[in-house]
This record gives C-alpha cells, sequence and structure tokens, in this order.
C-alpha cells in the first residue's frame, strides 16, 4: 500500500518511521565550514586574455611606446611570455600581466624608480628600501634586481605568485619563493597588500584591489561579458541579495554575505548524495533533501518529516517550501508529490508515463499551487499554478523558479541558458561564459536579476544580483543553492 501512495504522489504520512537520516541536527555536534572571502580572484587557473588582448588594451591606455629594449619594445611579446610562463606555472599570467602595469607605470620605468628597463624586472622584485638608483646588472649585489633575460624575469614574478598562492608550492622547484611563514597565505589577490598579515607583496592595503581594478578594465576593454566573471564586484546596479548558501552533494554548507552557517551533514555517513535545498521564509535557517527522501532542518527550519526509510518508486530530486515555513513538499523524478507539515497536495504525475523524469517543483506565492518541470521542458500545473509558457526541448532542462510576484517564472538549462515567462525579464545566461554546466539558480529578493550556481561552485552574478562568493574548491560536487536574503 505505501508503494502505491508513494507511486501516485498522494499525501504522505507525517508519522511515518524514519531513519537516523531523517532528523534535525544540533548545531553544535557539527563543524562548521568557513566562508571564502566575499570576493575572490584567484591567482591561479588559466588566463581570460591573450596576449594580443592584453597588448591591444595596453595600447589603448598608454599612448607612450612601451620601454621593453631587450624586446624591441614589443608588448604583445612581453604578454605572451607572461601567458606561457603563467600557464607552465597554473598562475594567471594575463592578471600578473596587469601588475607589471601598476609596478612599471605601464613600462615606462620611471627614472626615479630602482629598476630601470635593462633589468628585465617587471615587479619590483628585490626593490627593498633604501637600495641604490640608476645602478647597472654587473653593479648589482645580491640579491640581484636584474635579470638575464624578459623570460626569466617574469619566471620569477610568476613562480613568487604561485607560492604566495599554494601551500604545496613549497615541494616544487623554484627559482624564487616566499618567506617560509608567507608560503600558500594568498590564493586570491584581494589578499595582496598590506591588509594581510603578514602582508604581501605589498604595503598598500588596496593593492591586490587596484591590480583588480586595472584588470576589469582590461576583460571590459576587449568585450568580455562580465557577468560571465565570478569574481568580479564592479557594476554599481549589483545590489540586490546579502547573503546565499551553496550545498555540496556530500552536506557540506558553504555560507556567503550574511548567511550564518546553521550547520550541515558533511560528516555524517547518507544513504545517498544530498539533491537539493531551500531557505526558511525567516532567512534564519534552511533545509536539505537527501536522494532517498531523507530531510535535514538546520537553524528556524522545522522538521515536519520525510520519507527516509520509505521504499520509492524513484528517488526525489526537489524540495519547495511553504511561505510560513510550516510544512513542504517533495518530489520525485517519477511526478510524485508528496507533502508534510501544512503542505496541501494538489496533484502530481505519480503513475503517468511521462516521456522525461521530472527535475523540480517550485511553490506559488499564495501556496495554493505548485508547478512541476520536466526535464524535457514541459511545465506541468497544479492548484493556482498558471502555465505562463515552456522552453525548446533541444536540451536538458534543470530548474524552475518563480518570479518574486508569481506571475511569471524562470527555467534553467543544464548549459546554462535561462528562458524567462510571464513577468520574467532575461538577465543574461550563463550558456556563453565558458564555465561548464549549470547546476541551480536564484532569484534576487527585488527581482531584477538572479544568480546562477554551476556544476563547478562558480556563481555568477545577472541583474542587479550582488556577487557574495563561492568555494574555492569543490570535490564533492554542487547540489543546492539556498537564498539568506
Amino acid at each position: 500500500m505505501l508503494r502505491h501512495l508513494t507511486r501516485n504522489g498522494r499525501r504522505a504520512v507525517a508519522a511515518l518511521t524514519v531513519t537516523t537520516l531523517s532528523v534535525a541536527l544540533p548545531i553544535a555536534a557539527l563543524p562548521l565550514h568557513a566562508a571564502s572571502p566575499t570576493t575572490q580572484t584567484p591567482v591561479m587557473g588559466p588566463s581570460l586574455l591573450s596576449a594580443a588582448q592584453l597588448a591591444a588594451w595596453y595600447h589603448h591606455n598608454h599612448s607612450g611606446a612601451a620601454n621593453l629594449p631587450a624586446l624591441h619594445n614589443d608588448v604583445q611579446a612581453l604578454a605572451q611570455i607572461f601567458i606561457d610562463e603563467g600557464r607552465a606555472y597554473n598562475v594567471r599570467g594575463d592578471i600578473a600581466f596587469t601588475q607589471s602595469m601598476l609596478e612599471t607605470g605601464w613600462l615606462s620605468f620611471p627614472s626615479n624608480g630602482q629598476i630601470p628597463a635593462t633589468f628585465n624586472n617587471y615587479a619590483g622584485l628585490f626593490a627593498f628600501n633604501n637600495r641604490a638608483h640608476g645602478t647597472t646588472c654587473a653593479a648589482e649585489t645580491a640579491p640581484s634586481r636584474c635579470f638575464a633575460t624578459p623570460t626569466i624575469g617574469v619566471q620569477y614574478q610568476i613562480q613568487l605568485l604561485r607560492g604566495y598562492a599554494d601551500p604545496a608550492s613549497v615541494n616544487m622547484p623554484m627559482l624564487i619563493r616566499p618567506p617560509s611563514g608567507r608560503i600558500g597565505i594568498a590564493p586570491y589577490w584581494e589578499r595582496f597588500g598590506g591588509q594581510q598579515s603578514p602582508l604581501v607583496w605589498a604595503s598598500a592595503p588596496n593593492y591586490g584591489a587596484y591590480i583588480l581594478g586595472m584588470y576589469a578594465g582590461a576583460l571590459s576593454y576587449n568585450g568580455f561579458n562580465m557577468s560571465c566573471l565570478p569574481f568580479y564586484t564592479g557594476g554599481s546596479g549589483r545590489t540586490s541579495g546579502t547573503g546565499y548558501w551553496v550545498i555540496g552533494s556530500n552536506g557540506a554548507a558553504y555560507a556567503y554575505g550574511t548567511a550564518p552557517n546553521y550547520g550541515n551533514v558533511a560528516n555524517l555517513h547518507l544513504r545517498g548524495p544530498i539533491v537539493s535545498a531551500e531557505s526558511t521564509p525567516d532567512h534564519h535557517g534552511y533545509w536539505m533533501l537527501g536522494y532517498d527522501g531523507g530531510v535535514f532542518s538546520f537553524g528556524s527550519a522545522r522538521f515536519k518529516g520525510s520519507l527516509g526509510g520509505v521504499a520509492l518508486w524513484a528517488p526525489v530530486n526537489d524540495f519547495a517550501a511553504m511561505p510560513d515555513g510550516q510544512g513542504y513538499w517533495l518530489a520525485a523524478y517519477d511526478g510524485g508529490v508528496f507533502t508534510f507539515g501544512s503542505a496541501r497536495f494538489f496533484g502530481s504525475l505519480g503513475g503517468q508515463h511521462l516521456k522525461t523524469k521530472v527535475v523540480g517543483i517550485e511553490s506559488t506565492r499564495s501556496a495554493q499551487g505548485y508547478w512541476l518541470l520536466e526535464q524535457n521542458g514541459t511545465v506541468h500545473t497544479f492548484g493556482d499554478a498558471h502555465l505562463y509558457g515552456t522552453p525548446p526541448s533541444t536540451r536538458p532542462m534543470i530548474e524552475l523558479k518563480r518570479t518574486v510576484s508569481g506571475r511569471g517564472y524562470y527555467t534553467l538549462r543544464d548549459d546554462g541558458t535561462v528562458y524567462a515567462f510571464g513577468d520574467a525579464h532575461l538577465y543574461g545566461n550563463a550558456a556563453g561564459c565558458g564555465m561548464g554546466a549549470a547546476s541551480h539558480m536564484l532569484v534576487t529578493p527585488s527581482g531584477a536579476g538572479y544568480w546562477i550556481l554551476m556544476q563547478s561552485g562558480a556563481v555568477l552574478s545577472f541583474g542587479d544580483a550582488r556577487p557574495l562568493g563561492m568555494p574555492s574548491l569543490t570535490t564533492s560536487g554542487i547540489s543546492g543553492f539556498a537564498l539568506q536574503n
């Protein structure tokens, strides 16, 4: 009888016996995952700009000829060395090139500085206070500020950046490395400068931020979509949203902005991965949904029951909460809908022969209905949910999110393409960003933007969505995205 009820998606009994997988968990017993910086621009990784693009940006901003005697004043040749050496050491050579524009006065090597152009030193390396000015390479004492070739000079800069960013670099053969107490302390450019203790590279507290501002200009000049950059914090219109949670499939919780971390299940032995997450209406908690129907509640989230321990015809894959937080719906791949707490049952697709699996459920604003989304783009309506349109079925759909007004919705495709229906407005797509597959999306509190969470853990901001951060390294996979406020 239970299997029949599950198959047809009827109201599940809240008094079902559940396993230890499906309980409200005490926060104090769980290790908390500290959030990464609210802005984070990795030192390591691939360059986004080519040597030709960097040179074009340089000439747009600097009318005079570069002072590069060893390269016949060829800026693109120098930029190519940065790209090549950056690739060799997994350091973002395009940002390192931008750093050199700051350090050398746009390759002019001012006469009042310690480093002349003949030194092939593009980062002020070893230019300590009180060292002599106007010397020659032959007159240099150790440590020499002069490098034999432009390539060697760039290698020193790139390797020093790798040393500051990567603790594992201590075991790499390097021409130069930071002092032992500073190896690996600055994986992000935002940590470069005097605000880091011990300081990194320069005493100016905004050193890293200033370099990133210059780099953003290079990207903009070359036509990059700034929304494709998860670390880009510019744009005066990006003001909506103060916090969100990214949930890993192993149950880890990563909190960003003002969102506190209320706990996680990363240290538990789960029967299956976490597949979805939802925040509470009061913004002080969240639920996680397990593959087997287990529900975990944190903060102010109230546990109203689960399917843990129940034999299901198909795994559950999405979660929708009541506006008052006193109930929720679970949806299964076969279209079955399960209600808990005060959530009402308005119908399901259980028992029907669907062409594709159901991948999402979203409640209407009144909580008197819901939408179900099939992977092929078909949108099914129940209760007071209205059909505003369906996306094309050229690729798999993965999520449906309603607008703030409730008079429209977005659907998200697996490649990051967004479709807008009803009063939903399109603010951009992640499909052309080269960031891989998409995972989830959230609409901003104002309704004038959205975030798209990629499977890599990158969070892309569109419209007025404020960039708040993302996991710096995700090995377990991404399964949930919940808005705090």
